[in-house]
């Protein structure tokens, strides 16, 4: 029959099911599929803002409006004054209202950049402290661009300058949501109740890095560390009064082998000023924390150190000549009057006795006891009397035995806080010096030096926090 035919011909029953083709699927489904995977890849692509880069964007996106105003106001404002000038009959009396008119709106649009010069400080008075923004991104510019001529880059083919350019404008108008959605957030802290100053420390945090770094020569001096406290000790209170202790954070770069006791104790309390209040501290150590110097670092919550640096030397030196067999040899008398029985233990012209060397020792140990509390108190789960020996570690050593927290240079540290914050370094600001201050500063530095030479000679043996490793002398 011919329907049969048609049958057998148009179709199979006992051929199985065929599978559907690539055409086969929904166009819907095929566009949802398609739609997800490309929001997946979109969003893999989208460039993630960091606070302080906002908080940057936002500030030089003022800046670019501020520089608008001033040039729409300086040119309305010379305006009125050319009509004024042009027009200055008493019949012309329209133009020189429309003249009066331009330099008021003029003044009107110029931005109001008093309150902003103030920040700067006053130029008629000098300030104590140096400041310093260290994450500059301006200051690679010109050595980038000339690497980009001599690399020959800036002559890159069309297409990949044209890809270069959308990759710049597609990452613009991320930054352009990123800073409305910024700004969205702020109005809703402001609604909150939060103030201000709170929104302003959190959207833009800061790390204020500070070098403690005397001279390093040999026993220390009575007057040598004068100035160094003294400096520590206003840049400390500077940034207490300016740091907001829960977004802010403070680096000390530190290289010292240690010295009197009395000021080393009071290097380390400055730096403890910080954590008592709230503010957390990382030390730094490129060379050399060693006695007085490892009291400083322990102080910090973190302590990074290189490899190579030299760490540790946890102990107490007493150290003085003792004349008293040559005076005896030549018949010379030497008269001491004291009053208490201590007061005076060992000396550089009277014999020591053992009672007086007893005490002595008693007194360092009782130093390197009070030594080792602080360590203790500061790296807890260190096992200080095992590295509490006056040994000298090499960084990575001195990791091992937990007196170290990290292996980096300072600049990884700093690199690694300028991704997230303004790293502001604080220094002492040079003082001009006119020639009555040269020969003053001449004259104190002369005696210094011979009050050092007397003390050294004639003192009791000052107990000192200093290393007398050969490494580090």
């Amino acid at each position: 029959m011919p329907s049969g035919e048609a049958q057998g011909q148009g179709e199979d029953p006992g051929a199985p099911d065929a599978q559907p083709s690539q055409g086969d699927v929904p166009p819907q489904e095929e566009h949802a599929g398609a739609k997800e995977e490309k929001e997946e890849t979109s969003e893999s692509k989208r460039k993630v803002f960091t606070p302080r880069e906002l908080y940057q964007a936002s500030v030089e996106s003022n800046a670019a409006v501020d520089k608008v105003k001033t040039a729409a106001s300086a040119s309305l404002a010379l305006s009125g004054f050319g009509v004024l000038a042009w027009h200055h009959w008493a019949t012309f009396a329209t133009f020189n209202c429309l003249g009066g008119g331009l330099v008021l709106l003029g003044a009107a649009l110029a931005p109001r950049t008093a309150g902003r010069r103030a920040l700067s400080g006053n130029k008629n008075g000098e300030g104590y402290l140096k400041l310093k923004l260290l994450n500059n991104s301006e200051r690679w510019k010109v050595d980038q661009k000339a690497l980009n001529e001599l690399l020959g880059i800036q002559a890159a083919p069309s297409e990949l300058l044209k890809a270069q350019k959308a990759e710049e404008k597609e990452e613009g108008k991320q930054l352009k949501e990123a800073l409305e959605q910024r700004n969205k957030e702020i109005s809703e802290a402001v609604k909150a109740g939060e103030t201000v100053s709170s929104i302003q420390a959190r959207l833009r945090p800061r790390t204020f890095v500070f070098d403690f770094q005397p001279p390093m020569t040999g026993m220390a001096r009575p007057d040598g560390m004068k100035k160094e406290l003294e400096d520590l000790r206003e840049i400390i209170s500077f940034i207490l009064h300016s740091a907001n202790s829960p977004h802010d954070q403070a680096v000390v770069r530190i290289a010292s082998p240690g010295g009197m006791v009395a000021d080393y104790g009071l290097a380390a309390a400055q730096l403890l000023r910080l954590r008592s209040k709230g503010l957390k501290l990382t030390a730094c150590v490129d060379k050399v924390a060693a006695s007085g110097g490892y009291m400083m670092a322990c102080a910090a919550d973190t302590v990074v150190a290189t490899p190579f640096s030299l760490v540790g030397s946890i102990g107490v030196l007493m150290a003085t000549p003792n004349f008293s067999k040559i005076l005896k040899r030549n018949d010379i008398d030497f008269i001491q009057l004291t009053a208490g029985k201590w007061k005076r233990t060992v000396g550089p012209f009277s014999e020591v006795t053992d009672e007086a060397r007893e005490k002595a020792q008693e007194d360092i140990r009782i130093v390197h006891e009070a030594f080792k509390g602080l360590v203790q108190e500061q790296r807890g789960g260190l096992n200080v009397d095992e590295v509490a020996t006056g040994e000298v570690f090499l960084g990575a050593e001195a990791k091992s035995r937990g007196l170290v927290d990290r292996l980096a240079t300072s600049d990884e540290v700093l690199d690694e806080f300028m991704g997230v914050s303004d790293v502001i370094q604080v220094s002492v600001a040079a003082k001009k010096k006119g020639v009555r201050e040269l020969l003053e500063g001449r004259l104190e530095a002369a005696e210094v030096a011979c009050g050092a030479f007397w003390q050294r000679l004639t003192g009791s043996g000052s107990v000192v926090l200093e290393s007398s490793d050969p490494q580090i002398q």
